[in-house]
């Protein structure tokens, strides 16, 4: 079946449980199932075990035989490009350096302006002339703590 299995830290949870002979008999059927030999269980707790460790080891193979199938697949189309001369700012090798979706040179004008206007959304309030920074402060707090009651 595979070469390599992962054991879970939840399988070893469900290991502890076991004797030190049950531990051995699991062990040897795991070794078992990697040879593709039958693995067969005549303890009730074994057996239970053995069909949730079974489980997680198909699905390893299975997305192990995927991952080497695209790997086979990414290998027939060339690989990484050759590295024509070195270049500290480019180390992959790529001809050209790729651009970030992220880099703020590459915002629509019109995505910078939304932004720029939430900005000011957020930080702007306007209070009246005749009203003092304390009166306004007090009438939002009472505004907040009578939307909590509700």
């Amino acid at each position: 079946m595979a070469k390599n299995l992962i054991i879970y830290k939840s399988h070893w949870e469900l290991v502890e449980q076991l004797s030190i002979e049950q531990v051995g008999k699991l062990m040897k059927g795991i070794a078992k199932f990697c040879n593709d030999e039958e693995v067969i269980f005549d303890d009730a707790l074994l057996i239970g075990i053995w069909m949730v460790m079974k489980r997680d080891f198909i699905v390893q193979a299975e997305n192990y035989e995927k991952k080497k199938e695209a790997n086979r697949k990414n290998g027939k189309l060339g690989g990484r490009p050759k590295q024509t001369e070195h270049n500290p700012q480019n180390p992959m090798g790529y001809l050209e350096t790729q651009q970030t979706h992220n880099n703020p040179q590459n915002l629509k004008e019109k995505d910078i302006e939304k932004d720029i206007e939430k900005e000011k959304d957020n930080y702007s309030y306007s209070i009246n002339s005749s009203e003092t920074i304390s009166d306004y402060l007090a009438d939002t707090l009472r505004e907040a703590i009578n939307k909590s009651k509700y």
